[in-house]
């Protein structure tokens, strides 16, 4: 599945707010990763993540081969890709985990192939968080995995109705009220284009006092240091 919507929309919110609703023997079975850098990093990670979730089968084989919770980081450290998707790949086979990787990279076909191995060929689900930067980076997913409408969330920018309850919540939980507000609704939820992601960090920012004058809010200025940020 891919869930996809533009910076701040809330994918990573979404995600862990399922997470932390599972029961904790299915919690236990996600692994979450926040990114990685590339073929390389999402094996070493995968396989950190599962040998300290207790995986009994990849423990038993990399127990048998000296490695210990001390020695792991170096082993990974040295092993070559080859050898870390072997191991990947049959440590997957042994259990149920469910896997989701937020905001990795652009995808290259080598880290296309093993993510498709794991959920076609190993019934390991896949769940990727990504941003749309663009059309091309979309088809490209598209060409890697055949997504159909059922296997794809984009989350959309909040009507204005809702818009303004974030921001209502967000000016009561910074301690804003004091303020003069006035014009400052209507900046933020216009520069904000209804990212609940920005108009929490614009209130956030609003809250320092580098970002008054007197009773009143600088608003475009921390709309900028957000952008920025």
């Amino acid at each position: 599945m891919m869930i996809s919507g533009p910076a701040d929309i809330g994918k990573t919110a979404l995600v862990k707010h399922v997470l932390g609703s599972l029961p904790r023997e299915i919690e236990n079975q996600c692994l979450y990763l926040a990114g990685f850098k590339d073929l390389q990093d999402l094996l070493r990670k995968l396989l950190k993540r599962l040998y300290q979730a207790g995986h009994p089968a990849l423990r038993r084989q990399l127990h048998s081969e000296g490695v210990r919770a001390s020695s792991l980081e170096a082993w990974l450290k040295s092993s070559p890709s080859p050898r870390l998707k072997g191991t990947l790949y049959r440590a997957a086979e042994q259990g149920p985990y469910h896997l989701i990787l937020d905001h990795g990279p652009p995808l290259t076909p080598a880290i296309a192939r093993v993510i498709k191995e794991l959920f076609w060929m190993r019934n390991t689900p896949v769940c990727l968080l990504v941003r749309d930067e663009g059309r091309q980076r979309i088809e490209q997913l598209n060409h890697f995995f055949y997504w159909g409408r059922r296997q794809r969330l984009t989350l959309e920018p909040l009507p204005k109705p809702m818009a303004g309850e974030v921001l209502e919540q967000c000016i009561a939980q910074f301690g804003l009220s004091h303020l003069d507000l006035d014009g400052f609704r209507e900046e933020v939820l216009e520069l904000s284009g209804g990212v609940p992601g920005a108009i929490v960090k614009m209130c956030k920012l609003a809250a320092d006092e580098r970002y008054q004058y007197g009773m009143r809010i600088k608003t475009k200025l921390a709309h900028i240091d957000y952008l920025m940020g």
